[in-house]
């Protein structure tokens, strides 16, 4: 009778030992995964923006989407007709990582603008002048979020220890019709980056 008793605790203590190591394994994989996602999303973001004008306009003219890459990518009165004329503003946007790599998302935030169509237009390009982003339409309601965006998905920048550099031209879009409404219009906005983990880096601009 004893060896029976003593057989049925020795069984539940090894089903206990069992179940309690098997309950603190899981919990010890769960913490271990989550604590991964944590460190490598929001620890050590140390990101830096410089955004430089290199022409900001003062009263656009329609330009063609078409001769966008031509005004910005010549030597020198980038942004200036052969009339003299101001087809555009042109930023240059540097992302300076001195932390852990980051994946960024880009987008510009209107503050304020005058207006009156869609035909105000945004487009990022890489330092060689290749287009990084679709040609997008900038919004005319304060507060509003437009992203970086190419072939109708987002554009994400990759940062390791190598800065990044962009161009970021605005311009009035030639829609081969009078464009009176827009002429002599303003715009403010900012540019900014997000992380995935709800870090953010903004710069206000203007044209």
């Amino acid at each position: 009778m004893d060896r029976k008793i003593f057989g049925m605790a020795c069984f539940v203590l090894a089903i206990v030992i069992i179940v309690t190591s098997g309950a603190s394994f899981a919990y010890y994989t769960s913490s271990a995964n989550n604590d991964s996602t944590i460190t490598g999303a929001v620890n050590n973001f140390d990101v830096d923006m410089i955004l430089d004008t290199v022409y900001q306009a003062n009263q656009l003219i329609p330009l063609d989407n078409s001769l966008v890459k031509a005004a910005i990518s010549k030597s020198n009165n980038k942004c200036i007709d052969n009339r003299g004329y101001e087809s555009c503003s042109l930023f240059t946007l540097t992302l300076k990582n001195n932390g852990d790599p980051q994946v960024l998302n880009g987008y510009i935030t209107t503050s304020s603008s005058t207006y009156t169509t869609d035909n105000l237009k945004f487009q990022i390009y890489d330092v060689n002048f290749n287009p990084v982003t679709d040609v997008v339409s900038l919004s005319q309601k304060a507060n509003n979020k437009t992203y970086f965006i190419k072939n109708s998905n987002m554009v994400s920048t990759t940062l390791n220890s190598v800065d990044v550099v962009y161009y970021l031209v605005i311009w009035l879009t030639e829609t081969g019709n009078v464009q009176n409404a827009d002429y002599a219009k303003s715009f403010s906005g900012q540019v900014g980056f997000e992380s995935i983990s709800g870090e953010k880096l903004t710069a206000s601009f203007s044209t």
